[in-house]
């Protein structure tokens, strides 16, 4: 059976944030305490060889499992929310390819848990500068990261959006003043 994986990066009114974030957040908290995903974490942080399923394990945040709130989050930050992230990959997580393609240290500069994130304005406009350097890569490193993010998101042709639509989303949503709601799901 096929499934496509999504990571959406939503701009969010500091209000659906304020609703939906002590929820939201909850479910980042309980699963960032899970002793089999602290366990996962440490052994690819210390980089450990992890198979493709233990990394999919690890790179699937918890907020995809609730879609219905995560739906009812997303409807409060309206229409007019200007630009957001989708990247999808087929049979896996899309976030997946991102961390295997910039690595524990690197990627540690993304707020969250592997693309699930509740974040307020302030939250965004402090983590800019971090996300910008997550992104910072030459030619050839970009070349390079691209293509072990194709390794691991099989039947994936573009992963574009994985490294280029990110920052941009970012800038325009702290200057906007907005927070974000992320989250990886299989809608």
């Amino acid at each position: 059976m096929s499934y496509s994986g999504m990571w959406f990066l939503v701009p969010a009114p500091a209000e659906a944030v304020e609703r939906h974030g002590p929820r939201l957040r909850a479910l980042l908290a309980e699963h960032a305490a899970d002793p089999g995903a602290v366990g996962l974490r440490g052994r690819w942080e210390r980089g450990e060889e992890l198979g493709v399923d233990e990394l999919e394990a690890l790179a699937s945040g918890p907020l995809g499992e609730d879609v219905n709130g995560l739906y009812d989050a997303w409807n409060d930050c309206g229409t007019d929310i200007g630009p957001y992230v989708c990247v999808s990959a087929r049979n896996r997580y899309p976030v997946l390819g991102l961390a295997h393609a910039l690595g524990p240290e690197r990627l540690a500069g993304l707020p969250g848990w592997f693309g699930d994130m509740v974040l307020t304005p302030a939250e965004v406009r402090a983590a800019l500068p971090a996300v910008e350097a997550v992104f910072a890569l030459d030619d050839t490193e970009r070349a390079a990261a691209r293509a072990r993010a194709l390794e691991v998101l099989r039947g994936t042709d573009d992963v574009s959006g994985l490294f280029d639509a990110v920052v941009p989303m970012w800038r325009a949503t702290a200057a906007a003043g907005r927070g974000i709601i992320g989250a990886q799901l299989i809608p």
